[in-house]
């Protein structure tokens, strides 16, 4: 009889959280396969890698531009015009550490929004 009704990973959203996450998923597959069959059992923790904050209020709505991915934020910065990029204080986040305790409320005060649920597609991937 399990325990949990799930496990959250909550790595960082950086090359390191990725392989760690990437060990984890290996790890639960070889020795509990079984698990990765179960509805809603492994999840995943999101938050924004990189921040872009408006320097002042006069940008648009004032929102603060979130990027959940290295490419995502590349493609900003590559198509957004620079005097755009300029009204924005740019912050890279490595890991939950970085993040502010207001920021923490956020994140779980809106957890759905930062869960991602991960879902065995095929069995047969297994055997390639």
């Amino acid at each position: 009889k399990l325990r949990y009704g799930s496990i959250m990973l909550m790595t960082d959203r950086d090359h390191d959280g990725s392989h760690i996450k990437g060990l984890f998923l290996n790890f639960i597959d070889c020795f509990w396969p079984s698990l990765l069959k179960r509805p809603s059992f492994l999840q995943e923790f999101i938050t924004a890698i990189v921040k872009c904050i408006p320097r002042s209020r006069s940008i648009g709505d004032g929102a603060t531009l979130q990027f959940h991915t290295l490419q995502e934020y590349m493609h900003w910065k590559d198509t957004a015009p620079s005097d755009l990029q300029e009204r924005y204080f740019i912050k890279y986040y490595k890991g939950l550490g970085t993040s502010t305790a207001k920021e923490a409320r956020e994140y779980f005060s809106a957890i759905d929004s930062h869960v991602v649920t991960f879902t065995c597609a095929n069995r047969d991937d297994n055997e390639a």
